[in-house]
């Protein structure tokens, strides 16, 4: 367990790495591409793409797909401001939507609200191509101890 708070160069050495990281599956699938990390800001940007295979019924994409965008913001933004010595966990997540979505890119904004020890707060907003947010969230998640397995 982390028993004290990362220092700016500990966050910002390992920010820098953070685009070097293998992309999980869920990440590849939602076109993740990171754009932006602000450290002392606590903010990330993360461009995706939507697909014709995350479209609902009425050809819009799926809002639970808008809420992944937003989640694999504020997961890596939480996971980088501990200088990855902690993962987050999700334990509650509320999403607006404000316009129906299609197939294209959309840039995701997150930044951190509070950070504590074992609790961060994050909020996120979710823009089309044409710079209209199309939907917001706000997230609590606990922060659990991350040590990776170096050796997979």
């Amino acid at each position: 367990m982390v028993t004290r708070p990362p220092t700016t160069q500990e966050i910002e050495a390992y920010a820098a790495t953070f685009r070097d990281f293998p992309k999980p599956t869920s990440a590849q699938l939602l076109g993740f591409e990171p754009v932006e990390i602000d450290v002392p800001g606590q903010r990330i940007v993360i461009d995706f793409v939507a697909t014709d295979r995350m479209l609902n019924p009425a050809g819009k994409v799926q809002g639970g797909i808008l809420t992944a965008m937003m989640d694999d913001t504020m997961g890596p933004l939480a996971h980088i401001m501990s200088a990855g010595k902690m993962l987050p966990s999700t334990t509650d997540i509320h999403t607006q939507f404000f316009r129906p979505c299609e197939v294209g890119r959309y840039r995701c904004e997150a930044r951190v609200t509070r950070m504590g020890r074992t609790m961060c707060y994050t909020s996120a907003d979710l823009f089309n191509d044409r710079g209209q947010k199309v939907a917001s969230t706000i997230q609590t998640a606990v922060m659990l101890p991350f040590a990776p397995d170096r050796e997979k």
